[in-house]
């Protein structure tokens, strides 16, 4: 195709009308023209800019240069520096325009689609990839997300458990108090009651409330608290009466002191004399005052051992409880400092999350600025090519130019040994510029190995997006299924009905009555913000990654034909070298054509083993030979013939057999051979020989019967 375009131009540019621009372009250096070196320089220079333009976007998309000189504190004219640079080396310097070109068309070559490939592979990194990364993310805040709600659901049913308790634990403090002035009353009961029984004053404080000493000794025997208690009454008894007697004294004495005011003092002794008769005081018109005060017969007689039982149970309830105070505190320290709550978990695990992630990311990113890296063997592979090409003549030296033709077109009009056309076992090795499609055995062999190892890239990439396909379609179906509202209403009451007047029902009463509540719940929670948000791949990705991916299929089936213009480059740039390499080329062919027995043995050699194999492994060749009249049908298809054993050529009706081994042979390499077997040397069958047989009827046969007798 190349070479059919680059005839075609020259061949239009060659007429007259058009001499200046062929000039330009295929003129030499040396023409005197004034005006062709100045007009070459510019054109070059404009071409070198737009190809270093190229160059730069294509070099700034992989590295994201602007992102990397954005920080520096001077701008540095990097863009302008790499133009001009580019631009005058391209026209300065032959080589360089030579390699420049070759790197735009390594990109369609196994560097280039090595390129793609990177550049797939970043966009499977940057598409699937990152993709799960983010749904993971996703999963992750619905964990999160489901751990606070789920605790916050648990919270509002135990907080309305647990509200009395909370209740009371808070009005401890109050509680305790009032329980403490409680006590303080008993006390001051009982410590009235003990100065009654056993003659003890209560000791009284700032407030006004008593509290007795407690006792240290032992309790006092019953009966010694009777009599004790008995003579406490006797002589309290006593002491009223005592009491008495100078209260009815005071009484006369105030009532003379009255009377004798209000009468003269020769009339108040006459008037007044009967409240001087106190003596009336001192009489005992009851009795006896030790018969009146005795008690013996109201205490009753168990009253000693009443009292012996009320002091243990004061001393019991009393002890050690002047103080009350509550404290609580976890034994297990251990595990309250790894107590945490549901927001807490929630915000480590994302922390955690959100770390490994900054790290996977960090990694992809390093993958993806290295999978770049690819771009230079771009460059390094137009840089080989170009010294192989100028410093090795062998090297991709296998193509029938139109000066090859035209060598082997001389040498026939002069009657010489020509190479054209080609042997059958030749012509796979070599590629004729005219045939727009035609390629090498080797390369042939090439394109299938590259479409499959492409095929294992193409399967892990589906593998990821059908796996970020499945986890995107399962988020999906959680948040279009799992949409949850929860309706709490309700109402919570607790009443505690003590009754009594008693002390232990005011002490009852002042503990239960935080256990009373009365709670109405009315909440709405629902689960809406915890479903998945499914980050979703564009439509656009995959479109882009499936014409990445027949671009790559593309080159690797043409790429034999785009890189035939790296020999059209340089034979354009050093056509001197061309030359050089069409003559060795030619020259090598016809020493070849001298050992065509060798060369044709070898062939058959390398052939022998490998299509034994083959043949046996081709399961449709076996059941065409096995069973002709069912599947002789198999004959008219390529993978049921069979190929020749020296040039690989599929069967066709002038196919031969060697009748002692069954070697398959085409008819052009039995004429070659004179129709003897190179294995067994045996004829293989008779053939009319046509124009292209007596081309080969000369005395070769001889020699190929000495060659094989000699072995």
């Amino acid at each position: 195709m190349f070479h059919f375009l680059t005839k075609s131009i020259r061949q239009a540019i060659g007429l007259q009308a058009y001499r200046p621009l062929y000039c330009l372009l295929y003129g030499q250096e040396s023409e005197d023209e004034p005006w062709l070196k100045p007009v070459r320089c510019v054109g070059r220079l404009l071409v070198g800019l737009f190809l270093a333009y190229l160059l730069w976007g294509l070099v700034a998309l992989n590295f994201n240069l602007s992102r990397w000189l954005a920080p520096l504190p001077v701008h540095v004219p990097v863009f302008e520096v790499f133009m001009l640079l580019n631009g005058l080396a391209f026209m300065l310097i032959r080589s360089v325009r030579a390699v420049t070109l070759l790197m735009f068309v390594a990109l369609v070559g196994k560097s280039g689609r090595s390129y793609l490939r990177a550049i797939a592979f970043a966009f499977v990194i940057a598409g699937p990839i990152d993709n799960l990364a983010s749904n993971a993310g996703e999963v992750a805040r619905v964990f999160a997300c489901t751990t606070v709600l789920t605790y916050n659901l648990t919270k509002t049913r135990f907080d309305l458990m647990a509200r009395p308790f909370t209740n009371t634990l808070q009005h401890m403090r109050g509680d305790i108090a009032e329980i403490r002035n409680t006590f303080r009353e008993l006390e001051q009961v009982l410590g009235e009651l003990k100065y009654a029984v056993e003659q003890e004053s209560p000791d009284v404080d700032e407030d006004g409330i008593y509290h007795t000493t407690p006792q240290q000794s032992d309790l006092p025997l019953a009966d010694a608290v009777r009599e004790n208690f008995l003579r406490n009454m006797r002589h309290r008894c006593k002491q009223q009466l005592r009491s008495g007697i100078r209260v009815c004294e005071e009484v006369f004495r105030k009532g003379y002191q009255k009377c004798s005011t209000n009468f003269p003092d020769f009339m108040a002794a006459a008037i007044c004399w009967p409240y001087r008769v106190d003596i009336i005081c001192r009489l005992n018109l009851f009795g006896s005052p030790d018969k009146i005060c005795d008690a013996s017969e109201v205490v009753p007689q168990n009253f000693g051992q009443a009292y012996v039982d009320m002091l243990r149970t004061e001393r019991d309830l009393f002890d050690a409880s002047s103080d009350i105070e509550i404290s609580y505190e976890l034994r297990n320290e251990t595990a309250k400092n790894q107590l945490l709550t549901a927001q807490q978990t929630s915000e480590a695990f994302m922390k955690d999350f959100n770390r490994r992630r900054r790290i996977f990311r960090a990694t992809m990113l390093i993958l993806e600025k290295f999978l770049c890296l690819f771009l230079l063997r771009v460059i390094y592979a137009s840089i080989r090519y170009y010294f192989m090409y100028r410093g090795n003549v062998e090297f991709d030296n296998f193509y029938i130019t139109d000066y090859f033709k035209h060598i082997d077109a001389e040498r026939k009009a002069n009657e010489k040994r020509s190479i054209l056309p080609l042997h059958s076992h030749e012509r796979a090795n070599y590629v004729d510029v005219a045939h727009v499609c035609s390629r090498t055995a080797e390369e042939s062999r090439t394109v299938i190995y590259h479409l499959l190892q492409l095929s294992l890239e193409v399967i892990t990439a589906a593998l990821f997006l059908l796996l970020d396909h499945m986890v995107v379609g399962l988020l999906q179906i959680i948040r279009q299924r799992s949409l949850i509202t929860y309706q709490q209403e309700g109402e919570h009451e607790i009443r505690f009905h003590i009754n009594g007047t008693g002390l232990m029902a005011r002490l009852l009463r002042t503990t239960m009555r935080n256990f009373n509540m009365h709670e109405r719940v009315s909440t709405s929670l629902s689960n809406e913000e915890c479903l998945p948000n499914a980050n979703i791949l564009p439509e656009s990705f995959y479109y882009r990654l499936m014409l990445l991916y027949l671009a790559i299929v593309l080159l690797i089936y043409q790429s034999t034909t785009f890189l035939r213009l790296r020999r059209v480059i340089c034979s354009y740039f050093y056509h001197k070298r061309e030359k050089q390499r069409v003559l060795f080329l030619y020259n090598s062919l016809l020493s070849n054509r001298l050992s065509v027995f060798e060369i044709l043995r070898h062939n058959a050699e390398q052939n022998l083993a490998a299509r034994h194999v083959q043949d046996n492994l081709n399961i449709f060749l076996r059941l065409r030979l096995l069973c002709p009249g069912v599947f002789g049908c198999l004959q008219h298809l390529s993978c049921g013939k069979r190929n020749c054993i020296i040039c690989d050529a599929l069967e066709d009706p002038d196919f031969v057999l060697c009748a002692g081994c069954g070697l398959p042979y085409c008819h052009e390499c039995s004429v070659m051979l004179k129709n003897v077997c190179i294995k067994c040397g045996l004829a293989i069958s008779f053939q009319p020989f046509t124009k292209f047989d007596e081309a080969w009827s000369d005395g070769s046969s001889v020699v190929l019967y000495d060659f094989r007798k000699d072995k």
